[in-house]
């Protein structure tokens, strides 16, 4: 990472970003953030799935543009930062507050521009 003056963050390198189309960019401002290419644009999420924290960074992006989080499969709009499917497969059932937050609160969303070949983080 590197800074261009006080208003963008150089986060990854395009080509950094590997067949998964998305990494873990670690010690931003905004802390591990998940950055990635989704239908040709860039983005930046919180790291950290809804459902019990995998890091979304070590996921996937879908060939319909969504983040597939490694753990339950959980998909997520990279632009709202919505799940739009649950968690997929066996786990042990989440109880109480926990439960009643799962999914209910979108991923924070950091804006994001390509610019020579790297994803910016824009402040």
């Amino acid at each position: 990472m590197s800074g261009d003056g006080d208003s963008t963050l150089r986060l990854v390198g395009v080509d950094e970003l590997g067949d998964s189309q998305v990494t873990v960019v670690s010690d931003t401002p905004h802390g591990d953030l998940a950055v990635g290419i989704s239908d040709g644009r860039p983005f930046a999420v919180s790291n950290r799935c809804r459902h019990l924290f995998a890091s979304l960074g070590k996921g996937e992006v879908t060939d319909d543009g969504r983040l597939r989080c490694p753990a339950h499969s959980a998909l997520y709009d990279v632009i709202s930062g919505k799940m739009q499917v649950g968690p997929q497969g066996v786990f042990r059932p989440l109880a109480g507050p926990v439960k009643a937050t799962v999914g209910s609160r979108p991923l924070k969303v950091y804006p994001v521009e390509i610019r020579d070949d790297a994803i910016w983080l824009v402040r």
